[in-house]
């Protein structure tokens, strides 16, 4: 027959062996017995271990659920954050098997699950950014839906006159042909040129507008009075043939915004002003901003002003306070989406006969100013 201690060596090799870790209490909690993955995974030395006032952990809570279950007299299991004595942390599982009788009062098994705690943590905050990018694209194509139904309306609401206009002269135009009357030929040829002219003008507007949203990539640092200067230069024939004063703030920030678009945005402003500017005799446009907690940007005019029954239409695409001023009324709608897509907010301030007021923010990239005005 064989070597009846082989059993007990098998035991003890495997119990030694194993991957997990494993101890054994008496009936005062004292480890009888523990493997080199227990005090590996507890991070407990010898000393620690032959401790005999509490279970064999470090942290206060892991040992008053130890004694929990050992009470209870029912086997059970809990999660805890282990510090070891060296302040390393290590998440572990932790089960608590209590015996009856018999000198042995509990197994204690300890398994490290830090690695998949990590893992499942990974997991939940990838899920967060997919749920969160999910989300955002879910938003943006609603937007983006909804900016088409709009352009779409739009486009059918307003470009119903013209075409009506052009079907209206067509009819003439048969009549006159068939009577020849060539002066009425001519004006309802004219009519029906403006008309097509207005189509096109609305057409290209519209088309404007929805390529405004890709400005986000060519955003860049800019000066706004260098914005300011180059929106001059492109209006300097208007201001000078109406004989606009313009007045121009001396501490104007740095803006994060796509150049071209932000210039954009003050030809408008300028153009309308210039429009709207009415009889008055001093014409001036002052240009600036000011800063209560953020910075608002403005174009203020001394002219006509804008009737309470219309400010809330201004930003309207195609929308005109007199149907018979030059341009197709795009002009503030597309100073709307501009100042919009850079994050931003624009409204006005105005009483008839007071001049009108267009304020509006744009991101400041930096506190640096810049004073070389022209």
């Amino acid at each position: 027959m064989g070597d009846h201690g082989a059993p007990d060596d098998i035991f003890r090799h495997l119990f030694e062996s194993l991957p997990v870790g494993v101890a054994y209490l008496d009936r005062e909690c004292r480890i009888m017995l523990a493997n080199p993955s227990f005090t590996s995974i507890t991070g407990l030395d010898g000393e620690e271990i032959s401790r005999t006032e509490d279970p064999p952990f470090a942290d206060r809570e892991a040992r008053s659920r130890i004694l929990d279950i050992l009470n209870s007299g029912n086997r059970s299991s809990f999660e805890h954050i282990c510090t070891r004595p060296d302040g390393e942390r290590v998440h572990l599982r932790t089960y608590v098997h209590p015996l009856s009788s018999g000198p042995i009062r509990a197994q204690i098994v300890s398994m490290d699950i830090t690695e998949g705690k990590e893992k499942e943590a990974m997991l939940r905050s990838s899920q967060r950014t997919l749920e969160k990018l999910v989300a955002d694209r879910t938003s943006e194509l609603k937007s983006k839906n909804e900016e088409l139904e709009w352009l779409l309306y739009t486009i059918s609401h307003d470009l119903r006159a013209p075409l009506l206009t052009i079907s209206g002269f067509l009819g003439f135009l048969k009549e006159d042909i068939r009577a020849g009357n060539s002066r009425r030929i001519d004006d309802d040829l004219r009519v029906i040129e403006t008309a097509v002219n207005d189509i096109n003008e609305m057409l290209d507007d519209t088309l404007k507008i929805s390529r405004i949203g890709r400005i986000l990539a060519s955003r860049e640092r800019v000066p706004f009075a260098d914005i300011v200067n180059e929106a001059l230069t492109l209006t300097r024939e208007k201001l000078v043939s109406r004989g606009v004063d313009v007045v121009i703030d001396g501490d104007l920030p740095v803006v994060h915004a796509s150049r071209i678009r932000a210039v954009e945005v003050l030809v408008n402003l300028i153009d309308n002003s210039v429009k709207y500017m009415g009889d008055q005799r001093s014409p001036q446009i002052h240009i600036g901003c000011k800063k209560n907690g953020e910075t608002v940007f403005y174009v203020r005019d001394n002219g006509m002003g804008i009737d309470p029954k219309h400010q809330s239409n201004v930003f309207r695409l195609f929308y005109k306070i007199d149907s018979r001023s030059e341009g197709t009324g795009a002009g503030l709608a597309i100073v709307k989406k501009i100042i919009e897509t850079h994050g931003g907010r624009v409204w006005i301030e105005s009483e008839p006969g007071k001049g009108c007021t267009v304020l509006f923010t744009l991101p400041v990239a930096s506190t640096e100013k810049n004073t070389d005005q022209k």
